[in-house]
């Protein structure tokens, strides 16, 4: 992305024609990320609930929906042009934060889930064990944060972009 940004960057300040057509092409390269994660996200959701449905481990259920939540946090950032800082949840948060207002609860709910996966120090890693709760939370704030996304904005972008 940072390429595209410095060739836009000369394109313009030497008067190119092209200025307009690279911001196009960023958006739609931006849009595109948020149309694989957004994707990946209901794929791995899907997943976790066809494992639970199939009696997996509860930790495991845990694990894979606590991916779709990621995915889908990065997506809601995609698909507001926002690139965020770092993939744990709180960052993840701020981030959104940063563009729409979330319910306090659920965004307390998406913060408590660092304390589960403390893995940012490699000198004091730690990693939880998530429990039945904790699993039925993490699809919860699944469905929640599906419910996060302005399908309207999503099939404006959509109609903007085709050919």
């Amino acid at each position: 992305m940072s390429g595209s940004i410095i060739i836009q960057n000369i394109l313009h300040l030497s008067g190119g024609s092209h200025h307009m057509k690279l911001e196009i092409m960023d958006r739609r390269s931006r849009f595109e990320d948020f149309e694989n994660e957004y994707r990946d996200s209901k794929a791995y959701l899907r997943r976790a609930r066809q494992f639970l449905k199939d009696g997996q481990d509860h930790s495991i259920v845990f694990n894979v929906a606590s991916l779709a939540l990621e995915r889908y946090l990065v997506a809601l950032c995609y698909l507001h042009d926002m690139e965020p800082y770092n993939h744990n949840y709180n960052c993840l948060m701020d981030t959104v934060e940063m563009f729409m207002k979330v319910p306090a609860e659920l965004n307390k709910e998406i913060r408590s889930l660092d304390q589960i996966f403390d893995i940012c120090s490699l000198d004091h890693y730690y990693h939880g064990e998530p429990d039945i709760a904790d699993m039925e939370r993490v699809l919860s704030m699944c469905d929640a944060v599906e419910e996060l996304f302005d399908q309207t904005k999503i099939e404006s972008i959509r109609s903007s972009l085709a050919p």
